[in-house]
C-alpha cells in the first residue's frame, strides 16, 4: 500500500520517464487506514530508548552497527534513556515549535545587534530564551525541525539560533545539569559573536580567499572580547564562557584554530556546538554551494568520530536528531518520496515524516506517517535535492523557497 492512494489529489505532472518500471507490490497494513483530506497522525505512546530493528537501508543498518560498538564511557557527556513524549497533534506540536523558534530567533537577532554597542545587559534574555528552547525541547522534538530555516537578510541570526537549539538538544541528550545546559545555550548563541567585526567577508558571495579565511578565523578573539561588553553576564560564568566560545572551532586532532588544541583540552561543552556549528552550516545553503542533505552530513561526521569530534559529542548529536534528521528527504520502501518532520525519541530510523511526491515523483496532497506505527514501511535511502530537482524541477523549487524563514 502506497500513502498516496490515501488521499487522492490531482497530481503536478513530473518529467515523464522513457518506461515506468514496475514497482513491486508491498504487503497491506493490517489495519485498514481510511481516506483523509488533510494531514494525519497516529501516535502512540513511544517505546523506550532501543534501536527499533525493522529493516532500513543498508547504510542506516551500518551507521547502527557503527555506533552500537562504543561502550560510553562514564561522563557528564553520556547520554541517557529520553522521556517519553506525550501524544499531542503534530498541529498542536508544530504551532507551539514555531512560537518558541520565532523568540529564539528574535532574540539572536537581537544579540548580534547589541554587541556592537559599548555595553548591553542580554545574558538574561538570552538566557530565558534557551530555557524556554529547553522546557520545549523535553516534550516537542518538532522544534528541532525549525532548525533548518535559513535568513535571507543576514544568514548569521538564523545560524545562531539554529546552533542554540541543536546544541541544547544535544545537552539534553548529554544529560547536562541545568546550569551547564544555561551556559551551553548561551555560548551556542553567542559563539559567533565576534563575526559581526568582518560582516563584509562572512557575507560575501563566493568562495573566500585563503587569506580572507584566515583572517575570519580571527572572528573567535573578538567574540571573547565582546562579551565583556555584557554587563549582566554573572563574572563567576564569564571566565568559563570566553573559553568555550574561543574553543569551538577546536578539533580533537589539533587541525581546529586559533591554538590548535587536541583531545581532553577543549572543554566538554566547546566540543558540543562545535558539531553543532559544523551540522547546521553543512546543512544549510552558502553563496558558493548548495546545502547537503541531512543524512549525508550525519554519516560524514561520524566518519570524522575521533579526528574532528569526540566520540562522546557524535553520540550526543545522534541521539539528538537520529540518523534521519528532521528537513531530511529520503525515498520509503513504497516508492513514495517523504521528508521527516520529527525525530522519535529512541529510534535512530523511525521518525515521523510526511509524503511529498508518488513513486512517479508527482506532487500529492502530503500525509503524516509515524513509522513506528507502520512497521511494514521504511526508509530505503536519503534523497538528494539534485535527484529530486532531475524528477520534478518545479516542486524541488517549491522546497529550496520554502526553506527561508518568513515574518509576517
Amino acid at each position: 500500500m502506497r500513502f498516496s492512494d490515501l488521499n487522492k489529489a490531482k497530481s503536478e505532472p513530473a518529467i515523464p520517464e522513457a518506461k515506468k518500471q514496475a514497482r513491486p507490490v508491498v504487503l497491506p497494513i493490517a489495519e485498514k487506514p481510511r481516506p483523509v483530506q488533510a494531514p494525519v497522525q497516529v501516535t502512540q505512546p513511544e517505546p523506550e530508548n532501543k534501536i527499533d530493528s525493522a529493516p532500513a537501508a543498508d547504510r542506516a543498518e551500518a551507521i547502527k552497527k557503527h555506533i552500537g560498538a562504543y561502550k560510553q564511557p562514564k561522563t557528564r557527556l553520556e547520554t541517557k534513556a529520553p522521556p517519553k513524549e506525550p501524544a499531542l497533534p503534530f498541529r498542536e506540536l508544530d504551532a507551539k515549535a514555531r512560537e518558541v523558534y520565532s523568540r529564539v530567533l528574535e532574540t539572536s537577532g537581537a544579540l548580534l545587534k547589541a554587541i556592537n554597542q559599548p555595553y548591553t545587559e542580554k545574558y538574561e534574555a538570552v538566557a530565558r530564551a534557551c530555557d524556554l528552547a529547553t522546557e520545549t525541547l523535553k516534550t516537542n522534538t518538532v522544534l528541532l525541525n525549525y532548525a533548518r530555516y535559513s535568513t535571507a537578510e543576514d544568514y548569521l541570526r538564523a545560524h545562531s539560533a539554529n546552533v542554540t537549539i541543536i546544541a541544547l538538544a544535544m545537552g539534553q541528550a548529554a544529560d547536562l545539569e541545568p546550569s551547564e545546559l544555561r551556559l551551553l545555550g548561551f555560548c551556542a548563541m553567542a559563539h559567533d559573536i565576534g563575526m559581526t567585526e568582518y560582516a563584509d567577508l562572512y557575507s560575501r558571495e563566493g568562495r573566500l580567499s585563503e587569506d580572507e579565511f584566515s583572517t575570519l578565523t580571527l572572528h573567535t578573539e573578538a567574540g571573547v572580547a565582546k562579551l565583556d561588553r555584557i554587563v549582566d553576564l554573572d563574572y563567576k560564568i564569564k571566565d568559563r564562557a570566553k573559553r568555550i566560545i574561543f574553543q569551538t572551532h577546536e578539533r580533537m586532532d589539533g587541525s581546529g584554530y586559533p591554538d590548535r588544541l587536541s583531545n581532553e583540552e577543549i572543554d566538554p561543552l566547546a566540543q558540543l556546538i562545535g558539531i553543532a556549528d559544523v551540522f547546521e552550516a553543512m546543512t544549510h545553503p552558502r553563496a558558493w554551494r548548495d546545502s547537503i542533505n541531512p543524512p549525508d552530513v550525519v554519516k560524514e561526521l561520524i566518519e570524522k568520530e575521533g579526528h574532528g569530534f569526540h566520540a562522546r559529542a557524535v553520540k550526543a548529536l545522534l541521539s539528538a536528531v537520529s540518523i534521519y534528521p528532521p528537513g531530511s528527504l529520503v525515498m520509503l520502501s513504497t516508492g513514495e518520496t517523504g521528508r521527516v518532520v520529527k525525530v522519535n525519541k529512541g529510534s535512530l530510523t523511525r521518525p515521523l515524516l510526511e509524503t511529498l511526491l508518488d513513486p512517479d515523483f508527482a506532487q500529492i496532497n502530503p500525509v503524516l506517517i509515524d513509522l513506528l506505527e507502520h512497521p511494514m514501511t521504511s526508509i530505503e535511502r536519503p534523497m538528494d535535492m539534485s535527484e529530486l530537482q532531475a524528477k520534478n524541477p518545479k516542486f524541488a523549487a517549491k522546497l529550496e523557497l520554502g526553506r527561508w524563514w518568513v515574518e509576517w
